[in-house]
């Protein structure tokens, strides 16, 4: 679906969502009158499920303190799910399960798009879904996808500021390599497409986007071998959190070479590579927002209350850069939103 249109009606089980387009704004009001789901017997509190497409990381731990945050102040269960591996199929049976035990609605990271989109739109006739971090549609003007929402960056604009980092550290240009675990996920389409969009006419010159099969163990492996190929490279990108420290820990292997490297995310890793100035800088997420936000949007859908949302039904939340300068604040802030994990799970999480 691409927007909101006037009478168009979804049905949850015995609850119906509605959208409607507010006149004068772009901004869509979603409204639904919503149902408790089967499965959840002897337990009064809505319960929702937080569905991650690794078998998880330091960043989805900053995402569950959020979702678990936000669970606390709406006095609901959050349930995390991570796959064993980083694969659609596995994906499809956590949430095959999830919609055989009945929940009050659902945030995904889906791995696949294509492949996953027939199931998500099944389940999102049984409860609310939510995409979080990636989403189904490529173009969200024209989305036929029944998922409720899009929570997350602005991927294609994360690839741009690296793009822009790169070229900042690189004023003579030369090669650049870019590094992702696949490409048939979302956000790493439009990481990449972000990336090539800034380079663009600059005297850098991408040679090529390399994976490792969503596996972060391959990555080192990866990166050394595109090193060794190309003993000229001057650049290298990680699209993914694990990949740019993985190109670092290849070129510890050659400490003459010199070679900048801009990643994402704020992996331990990653705050060791920038604040010992291996790695120039990351762009990073703010995952504890998607988790948050994602339970809010839940919560007042099982409620039966209205969401605004812009008229694409993509929420936005905003990017910032780690470099050495912030690396140490960074760490104390996130330190601190890991903490709520240990606090909060027993009550509200799973």
């Amino acid at each position: 679906m691409g927007g909101a249109k006037n009478g168009l009606v979804r049905q949850y089980g015995h609850g119906k969502i509605v959208f409607g387009l507010v006149l004068g704004c772009l901004v869509a009001m979603v409204m639904v009158t919503g149902c408790r789901r089967g499965g959840n017997a002897g337990d009064s509190k809505p319960r929702f499920a937080f569905v991650v497409n690794v078998p998880t990381d330091r960043f989805w731990d900053i995402a569950y303190a959020g979702c678990l945050k936000a669970a606390s102040e709406e006095d609901v269960i959050v349930e995390f799910h991570a796959p064993n591996e980083a694969t659609a199929q596995q994906q499809k049976q956590i949430v095959e399960a999830l919609m055989a035990r009945g929940m009050d609605g659902m945030a995904i990271s889906p791995l696949n798009p294509e492949s996953l989109a027939p199931l998500i739109d099944q389940a999102s006739e049984m409860f609310p879904v939510v995409c979080q971090d990636s989403d189904l549609c490529a173009d969200p003007n024209n989305c036929e996808s029944k998922r409720f929402c899009y929570i997350g960056t602005d991927n294609v604009q994360l690839g741009r500021h690296i793009g822009e980092l790169l070229k900042k550290a690189l004023p003579d240009g030369g090669k650049v390599a870019i590094f992702v675990g696949k490409l048939d996920v979302q956000n790493a389409i439009e990481r990449q497409r972000g990336v090539l969009e800034s380079l663009e006419g600059s005297n850098c010159e991408v040679i090529g986007t390399f994976l490792d099969g969503g596996i972060p163990s391959e990555a080192k492996r990866v990166a050394t071998d595109v090193l060794a190929k190309n003993p000229d490279l001057a650049g290298c990108v990680g699209l993914w959190g694990y990949n740019a420290p993985q190109v670092v820990n290849a070129l510890s292997d050659s400490p003459d070479r010199n070679v900048v490297v801009v990643g994402s995310d704020e992996s331990v890793e990653t705050m060791a590579a920038v604040a010992d100035r291996t790695q120039y800088a990351a762009v990073a997420q703010q995952p504890y927002e998607f988790g948050y936000k994602s339970i809010k949007i839940l919560s007042q859908l099982a409620r039966g209350e209205s969401v605004e949302l812009p008229e694409n039904k993509q929420v936005f939340v905003p990017t910032y850069n780690i470099v050495p300068d912030n690396v140490e604040q960074v760490d104390k802030e996130i330190r601190q939103k890991l903490e709520l994990v240990g606090q909060l799970r027993k009550d509200y999480g799973k």
